[in-house]
């Protein structure tokens, strides 16, 4: 009876992910994807003598899954490393400080147009969690964020190739030093590009 049971159970979920499924897409999507920013990860106020140096390193990359529902919905998480550096120039000497960020967001996508080229839309909430010390200019290790863009999802075969545009609106700042003169961006947007099944 049970053996009966656990395969029904089975079978039953099994026929749900294929009615799930999109047009012979899988109803489970991942892949990796990357990003480049387009505005810088700080804000910098010079006073005199110059107080911070900062550098935005142009790139995100991480994994991501995705479920595919029927009408063109899907729900996608990814898990996206970025890198954070700047210099405090005075007080002399010049002190490096380096970091490193996961972001995790979370999007509802919304697709359109039947065939293998279909714009969507998206939108939902990221968290962010920041290693760095305990320096100065730590603000607030963890944030959290919304999230909207679009883009087209192209398939090719069995992948899927995703080129996007992201906004990112943080409610809080990773770095906030003393003065304000160096701050993290709060508004961050990327072009993105994801390659998966």
């Amino acid at each position: 009876m049970r053996k009966t049971f656990t395969a029904g159970f089975f079978g039953v979920t099994l026929l749900s992910l294929s009615a799930f499924g999109q047009e012979g897409s899988s109803p489970i999507g991942f892949g990796v994807k990357g990003g480049v920013p387009l505005n810088d990860a700080f804000v910098v106020r010079q006073q005199n003598p110059v107080d911070y140096i900062a550098d935005t390193h142009r790139y995100t990359f991480g994994p991501y899954v995705e479920v595919r529902l029927p009408a063109g919905f899907g729900v996608e998480l990814d898990a996206l490393y970025q890198t954070y550096e700047y210099q405090q120039v005075v007080p002399s000497p010049i002190r490096d400080r380096n970091s490193h960020a996961w972001e995790f967001p979370l999007v509802v996508k919304k697709r359109f147009l039947p065939g293998p080229v279909k714009p969507y839309i998206e939108a939902g909430a990221a968290f962010s969690h920041l290693n760095f010390a305990d320096f100065a200019e730590l603000h607030d290790r963890n944030t959290w964020g919304f999230v909207v863009g679009g883009g087209v999802d192209l398939k090719v075969g069995p992948l899927h190739f995703t080129p996007e545009v992201r906004y990112t609106g943080w409610t809080s700042r990773h770095f906030d030093s003393p003065g304000t003169l160096l701050q993290s961006n709060r508004n961050v947007a990327a072009v993105m590009l994801g390659i998966g099944f």
